[in-house]
């Protein structure tokens, strides 16, 4: 039951799925909880149950157009989101085509708009628990490889308590490496009997880890899989996908960036990006505005120097920018051994620099570079030549980030602790690379979500 795998399972979250949608309808309607279409009538009547009918079909056929009764991989539940938005859209535009063909029987107001947005909150929510909690309906993953980034994968896989997907199996080559296990994982000989192991183990999908593939890989094999809709996947793409980071070593070649999907700035996107960016700012400076006079008052109270810091930093195309933020350090903080990361428990941070620092508002200035053009709201966040010198010489590809404009916040600022030295830098720079290649309104919107998220539950420095 409720199995994507099975046609009576799919037949039973089809129909889960239209008695969510009938009766969320029907409930919020008969409560009277928003202002109600004209056509409902609080006694009930034929025309109501008929309509609600109609809304539960057009609900039922956006899932089917958008594939969301298809067997989908989901490793994130923005995974799933991606997908049920659209459909959400489209229910909202048939049954505002149905309001304009049909007077009377539904309308676009607000007694239709707010019970479909709680009813397309019960359908993600259902549909979370089916791919995310239920282990059957899981992608079952074969690992083809059995060396270092296979052991990652699956010590990665097994830190997450919530996840779509299942490690099933590492599969090799050689035979000594044969009935070893990888973190609790069992390892065995994949060439012996490999479409019996593919058939045992129900898996949807293979990702290949293996290094020296010439001679060694199942070419062939792997290509039958992939005609019977095996998606055939490689290590680094399946290990970005998990961990939403692309991790750099010296096995990731130039290559591999020309010729993966992403990493392109669409013209579009970068308008709405930059149009969103500025009225975001606007909006949040504005509600800001007080306690921001409150900060500098207090900053101006606590320590000798001037309120605001201005410090150079590198920006899109290497182009070098003076930064605004609140001082949050002593007046003299780099005289001594010049500049420097930031550290735990920094003895150069003043009492008010401190508070600030927690709460990030010592980033609240910057949003006069955004005005300016400088940075936008969401990005890598900006640093200094001094460090980006040393960082291009040291870790591969760290100019890559440049070639977007900085931002007040960033994925890797919400995925990462703060950067305090150059091995923090370089991990954040995998974070860094992920948002570059996946840039899109979303990821915008979920970065602008979990720095809300930080800055309220106080988890700045």
């Amino acid at each position: 039951m409720f199995s994507v795998r099975t046609t009576w399972g799919s037949i039973t979250i089809i129909a889960s799925d239209a008695v969510i949608t009938y009766l969320v309808f029907w409930y919020t309607l008969s409560r009277f909880f928003f202002h109600v279409p004209e056509w409902w009538s609080g006694s009930g009547g034929l025309l109501n149950h008929l309509s609600l009918n109609v809304i539960t079909i057009i609900v039922v056929l956006s899932f089917t157009f958008t594939r969301l009764y298809s067997f989908m991989e989901y490793y994130h539940a923005i995974d799933l989101l991606r997908k049920i938005v659209p459909s959400f859209l489209m229910s909202l535009g048939s049954i505002a085509m149905l309001g304009y063909f049909a007077k009377g029987i539904t309308s676009l107001d607000l007694g239709f708009v707010a019970p479909l947005v709680i009813t397309y909150f019960f359908l993600f929510t259902f549909r979370y628990l089916l791919f995310f909690i239920v282990p059957e309906n899981r992608t079952r993953i074969l690992i083809l490889g059995a060396n270092d980034l296979a052991r990652t994968i699956v010590r990665e896989s097994d830190k997450k308590k919530v996840r779509g997907y299942n490690i099933v199996g590492i599969a090799t080559s050689l035979e000594k490496q044969e009935g070893f296990e990888i973190e609790g994982t069992k390892v065995f000989n994949l060439l012996d009997h490999f479409d019996e192991t593919i058939q045992e183990l129900s898996v949807d999908s293979i990702v290949v880890t293996q290094r020296n593939r010439r001679g060694k890989l199942p070419v062939h094999k792997l290509l039958d899989c992939k005609v019977k809709n095996i998606h055939i996947q490689e290590g680094f793409s399946f290990y970005e996908k998990i961990k939403q980071k692309i991790i750099i070593s010296e096995f990731l070649q130039p290559s591999w960036f020309i010729f993966e999907e992403g990493f392109s700035q669409i013209s579009i996107h970068k308008s709405i990006k930059r149009t969103l960016g500025i009225i975001i700012s606007i909006i949040l400076f504005t509600i800001f505005l007080p306690i921001l006079l409150l900060v500098a008052i207090c900053i101006k109270l606590d320590s000798p120097g001037p309120v605001f810091f201005r410090q150079e930093r590198v920006g899109r195309q290497n182009k070098v920018f003076n930064l605004l933020k609140f001082r949050s350090m002593r007046e003299d903080a780099e005289v001594s051994n010049g500049p420097m990361f930031a550290q735990k428990a920094d003895q150069r941070v003043t009492r008010v620099g401190r508070i600030i620092r927690k709460v990030r508002l010592d980033e609240v200035p910057q949003f006069f570079n955004i005005f300016k053009g400088d940075m936008d709201l969401v990005g890598p966040r900006p640093e200094r030549p001094v460090f980006v010198k040393q960082l291009s010489e040291q870790v591969p590809y760290y100019n890559l980030r440049h070639s977007v404009r900085p931002g007040l916040t960033g994925w890797a600022q919400v995925n990462y602790a703060y950067g305090e030295s150059f091995k923090d830098s370089k991990e954040k720079l995998h974070y860094d690379l992920y948002y570059i290649k996946h840039l899109s309104w979303h990821l915008d919107l979920l970065i602008i979500f979990l720095t809300i998220k930080e800055v309220l539950f106080i988890k700045g420095r």
